[in-house]
Formats: structure tokens, C-alpha cells, sequence
């Protein structure tokens, strides 16, 4: 299956900045320079739009690292369709934010439910504020095989990482912990898990292809939050 980028603009009616699609074409290609550009260009919008949506800094911020990582792993479906090839490159970014904040919120209302029963805190009117009008996550949906491969690559990476490194890694990314949840579980500093996490990304980076390398360097920079 295909994924199309509508080339809507995805942000309160803001156009797409220029360059995006070519910026996308030599990422695509492998260019990890190209990677830090469209980061550059696009992370404080989805950080904006999602933080507009799930209404948590930090939450959001964790939001939109997830946010680079599906779209790294759904790339090669990417495939513009509409006037705007720039404006494909955003929406294909947005929608998948756009996602992720969904599947945030509605594990937000079902928590809610458990403790409170009755109550859902507000979370359905905010899920009724995000735009219905984007290709569904099911439209977004990588290859089996692909996803198996690359999470094969990324787990003998970790296998290779000092026991403490690992474990902070696999809270992040695979349970999707936040920095501040991790301290608290493990009983030390946050600070010290955010060393531990600076440390093991760096490792990761020199291990894995330059496009997942330029990815992960990227999120060491900005903590890990």
C-alpha cells in the first residue's frame, strides 16, 4: 500500500515552508544533511500543533520524537499527490502527529476511566478538536517485514549497549516512558538518566545507517525528553 500526502496544509491553515519536498527527496535518498534540515524546519510546527492538541509540553514533545521515528520507518511510502509537493512533506509529518496524539489521548481516557469512573476529564472534547479530514493510520501502515527488519537492526544494536544504557533506552523508545517516569522507577536523578540516555544514543548513532544515525543524534541533542 501506498501513502499518498494530501499537500494540505496541516497547521491552522500555515502553508508548507518552501523546499520541503526537496529537502524530502535527497532524505529519501540516504542524505543524513538533508534529515537535520527537514528537522530543523518542521519539528517546532508539530511541536506547536501538538502541544495545541494533547495540551503537555512534555508530553508533546515526546509526541513528536515518536512522531520522526514512525515517519523514518514509514518513508519509503511517502509519495506526493496534489498541487503542493511541499505541502505533501508537511501533511505527511502532520498526519502522522496528528495519529499519535489520537492514540495518546484515548490511552489518557482510558486511564481516566480506570481511576475515575464516570469522569473522562475533558480528554473526548479533545479529541474532537483534531482534525478528522487527514489519511488514516491505517493508511500509514508500514510493511511487516520492513518494521521487522529495522527493529532486528535496532535491537542487536541495543544488545550491545552497558545493561544500565539499555534499560533506559527500552523505557524510552519501546515503552515510551518519559524521562522524569524513568527516574522515578528506577530510584536515581532524572539527570542521571538523561546522561545514561545521551550516552547510549551516541553509541547507537556509530552502529546504525547514516539516516537513523543523523535520527537518533538528533534526539540525544534535545534530551530525550
Amino acid at each position: 500500500m501506498t501513502t499518498t500526502g494530501t499537500g494540505r496544509a496541516t497547521q491552522e491553515g500555515r502553508s508548507a515552508p518552501a523546499g520541503l519536498h526537496a529537502l524530502m527527496d535527497r532524505y529519501l535518498d540516504g542524505d543524513a544533511r538533508a534529515f537535520a534540515a527537514l528537522h530543523a524546519a518542521l519539528a517546532p510546527r508539530l511541536t506547536a500543533f501538538l502541544v495545541h492538541l494533547v495540551r503537555d509540553t512534555a508530553a508533546a514533545e515526546d509526541l513528536v520524537q515518536a512522531t520522526w521515528l514512525k515517519a523514518h520507518l514509514a518513508r519509503a511510502r511517502f509519495h506526493v499527490q496534489g498541487a503542493s509537493p511541499d505541502g505533501a512533506v508537511q501533511a505527511w509529518y502532520f498526519t502522522i502527529a496528528r495519529n499519535l496524539a489520537v492514540d495518546h489521548l484515548r490511552a489518557q481516557v482510558r486511564d481516566r476511566r480506570r481511576r475515575e469512573p464516570g469522569d473522562d476529564g475533558g480528554e473526548r472534547d479533545r479529541l474532537a478538536e483534531i482534525p478528522s479530514d487527514l489519511p488514516t493510520v491505517e493508511d500509514l501502515e508500514i510493511g511487516e517485514a520492513e518494521a521487522q527488519e529495522i527493529t532486528s537492526r535496532v535491537r542487536d544494536a541495543l544488545a550491545q549497549l552497558p545493561a544500565g544504557q539499555r534499560e533506559i533506552v527500552e523505557l524510552h523508545k519501546f515503552q515510551g516512558l518519559s524521562m522524569a517516569e524513568i527516574a522515578a522507577r528506577l530510584r536515581i536523578r532524572e539527570g542521571a538518566v538523561r546522561v545514561r540516555a545521551h550516552r547510549a544514543y551516541k553509541a547507537l548513532a556509530r552502529w546504525l545507517t547514516p539516516t537513523l544515525r543523523a535520527l537518533l543524534l538528533l534526539l540525544a541533542r534535545g534530551g530525550g525528553a
